[in-house]
C-alpha cells in the first residue's frame, strides 16, 4: 500500500565521475558507492514518470540479509555516493524507495544494495514530459490477462512471455515502455506466494526494467474467486492455506495492495482517485485508467463514487489517447458469458457495459481491456451496446466501411478517431484473458460484437505514436493473429 514516509531524494545537482570545471581542469571524481548488490527474490517498478519513480523490492535470491539500500546514476559503471538512499520497509516487508527529481526520457542505472556499479538489467528511462513523444516516437504498452498460473506444472504464461519477448525481436527490438495486467493475475486466492509464482518468478527480467500497472481480477480477492464482497478487508482463502494467506495487519488482509504501490493522488498524471484500487496515470501522450471491476463496482454508493471520479478524470484529460483496463468483459462468448450474471459471480459485466460504457463513449475513450474470460475476443468500433448479445445491431452501433458492413480497422478499414459520422464516441473493446489459458466458448460464440474471437493463448502489443495506434494480439511463437489501426 503507499506510504507517505518512503524518503525522496532530488537527484539534480549529482556530481558524477570524470567532470570538468570548465576550464580544462579536472575535478576529482565523486566518490562512487561502496555497498555490495543484492539480488531479491522481488524486485519491480511502480509509477515511473517523467521526473521520478519507485523502486520495490524483497527477500535475497542467495539467502542472505535483505538490501536497506539503493544507488543509482546515469552511468553503470559509477553510481555516485551522493545517490545512496535508504528504503522504508512495509508491513509486510516491501522496501520501497521513491527517487524524485529525474530528467525526463533519461536512462537511469541502479543497483539493490548500494554498489557502486549497476547490473545492465537493472535500470529504467524515465517517461518523456508530459503530452511529449518518447525519442523514438513510440509507446509500446504490453497487456497480458488472466496469466496467474505461474510455476513450472503451468507454464504457460512463459510460453505467452517468450512469445512476446520473439515479437520484439522481430519488430525493431523495441521494449516495452508500460506493462500491463488485467488481474486474476496469481492463481489461485491472490496470496502473496502465489504472486510470487506467478508474476516475479515469470516476469523477473522484465520487472526490473519496465514499471508494471495492474488491475483487480476476482481471483485477487481469494475465496478460489468467488467472493461477491465489496470490502478488501474481507479477503480470505479456501482450503489449507498451503498457498499462502491473508497478509497480517497493519497492512490490509488483501496481498494485491501489499504488494504493489499505486496512485492515489494523481502521483504520475490523472485525477486523484483517494484509493488503490482504481487510478489513473499518463505516459507521453497515452493516458490509462485502470478501474476496480471485482470491489468498488459492487457497492452502489463506491460504484457511483468510481463513476463520477471516471468522467471527471476522463473530462480533465487532453492527451492523444485513452485507454481503460478492467477485469470483467462487457462483451464476451468465451468462458463467461457477458448475457449471464453466474449466480452474481458476473453482475460486475451488466455493470460494466450498462453504466460505464456510455461513459466510455461520451468522454473519448480509444480502446477498453479486460480479462477473465479466457480467450482473445476483439470488437468492432462500436457505440451504445448496453443489452445482451441479440440486441447488437451492427447497423446502428458499429463503425462501417463503403459496403455498409462493419468496418475491421485493417487496411484500408482502419478506424479513426472522429468515425465517419464526426464524433469521437465510439471504442474497440478487447477481451485478453488468454495471458495463460484458454479454456472454452459458451452459448452463442462468437459475441455478434466481435470482429475477431480465437481460443489462443497470447497478450496484446500497442504502439501508441501521434498520429497512429496499432493494437496487435501476438501468439506464443510471436505471430501477430490479429491487429487494427485506429489514426487521429
Amino acid at each position: 500500500m503507499n506510504n507517505p514516509l518512503i524518503p525522496l531524494l532530488l537527484v539534480t545537482g549529482l556530481v558524477l565521475a570524470g567532470c570538468s570545471d570548465g576550464n580544462n581542469n579536472n575535478k576529482k571524481a565523486a566518490a562512487t558507492c561502496e555497498g555490495a548488490e543484492v539480488q531479491p527474490e522481488r524486485l519491480f517498478l511502480q509509477q515511473l514518470g517523467s521526473n521520478s519513480v519507485i523502486v520495490k523490492w524483497r527477500g535475497n535470491r542467495d539467502g542472505g540479509a535483505e538490501a536497506s539500500s539503493l544507488c543509482f546514476g546515469t552511468d553503470m559503471a559509477a553510481l555516485p555516493a551522493e545517490s545512496k538512499t535508504s528504503a522504508t520497509v512495509t508491513a509486510t516487508g516491501h522496501s520501497e524507495v521513491l527517487l524524485s527529481g529525474l530528467e525526463p526520457g533519461t536512462t537511469y542505472y541502479y543497483s539493490v544494495g548500494g554498489a557502486g556499479t549497476a547490473d545492465a538489467g537493472h535500470s529504467f528511462r524515465t517517461a518523456p514530459a508530459a503530452g511529449e513523444l518518447p525519442e523514438d516516437g513510440n509507446t509500446r504498452i504490453w497487456i497480458v490477462g488472466d496469466s496467474g498460473v505461474g510455476g513450472t506444472d503451468d507454464p504457460e504464461a512463459g510460453y505467452v512471455r517468450d512469445g512476446f519477448e520473439t515479437f520484439v525481436k522481430n519488430h525493431g527490438d523495441e521494449p516495452a515502455d508500460l506493462f500491463l495486467m488485467l488481474g486474476d493475475n496469481a492463481y489461485n486466492q491472490g496470496t502473496d506466494l502465489e504472486h510470487q509464482k506467478a508474476i516475479f518468478d515469470v516476469y523477473t527480467t522484465l520487472l526490473a526494467t519496465t514499471p508494471l500497472w495492474p488491475t483487480i481480477g476476482n481471483h485477487e480477492m481469494g475465496s478460489l474467486g468467488i467472493s461477491t464482497t465489496t470490502s478488501p478487508d474481507d479477503y480470505t482463502i479456501i482450503g489449507d492455506g498451503s498457498q499462502g494467506g491473508p497478509d497480517p495487519a497493519p497492512d490490509s488482509p488483501m496481498p494485491y495492495l501489499n504488494i504493489f504501490t499505486l496512485p492515489t493522488d494523481g502521483e504520475i498524471g490523472g485525477l486523484p482517485s483517494g484509493t488503490e484500487q482504481y487510478y489513473s496515470f499518463d505516459y507521453a501522450n497515452v493516458h490509462i485508467v485502470s478501474l476496480d471491476s471485482q470491489l468498488s463496482i459492487r457497492d452502489p454508493d463506491s460504484r457511483a463514487a468510481m463513476l463520477q471520479w471516471l468522467k471527471d478524470d476522463l473530462s480533465a484529460n487532453s492527451l492523444d489517447w485513452t485507454v481503460v483496463i478492467f477485469h470483467h468483459p462487457p462483451y464476451t462468448k468465451g468462458s463467461h458469458d457477458s448475457d449471464s450474471e453466474l449466480g452474481g459471480i458476473d453482475q460486475p459485466i451488466f455493470a460494466i457495459r450498462e453504466e460505464f460504457t456510455p461513459v466510455f463513449e461520451q468522454y473519448g475513450v480509444d480502446l477498453a481491456y479486460s480479462g477473465h474470460s479466457h480467450i482473445y475476443e476483439r470488437s468492432y468500433y462500436i457505440n451504445g451496446h448496453t443489452g445482451l448479445s441479440d440486441t447488437f445491431d451492427p447497423a446502428t452501433m458499429a463503425e462501417l466501411n463503403d459496403s455498409g458492413q462493419p468496418a475491421s480497422g485493417q487496411g484500408d478499414e482502419a478506424y479513426t478517431q472522429i468515425a465517419r459520422d464526426g464524433a469521437d464516441d465510439k471504442v474497440v473493446y478487447t477481451v485478453a484473458g488468454n495471458g495463460g489459458k484458454v479454456t472454452f466458448t459458451t452459448s452463442g460464440y462468437p459475441h455478434p460484437a466481435n470482429f475477431f474471437s480465437k481460443l489462443e493463448i497470447g497478450s496484446v502489443v500497442i504502439d501508441a505514436g501521434a498520429d497512429r495506434l496499432e493494437a496487435s494480439f501476438v501468439d506464443m511463437n510471436g505471430s501477430v493473429l490479429d491487429s487494427f489501426v485506429m489514426t487521429r
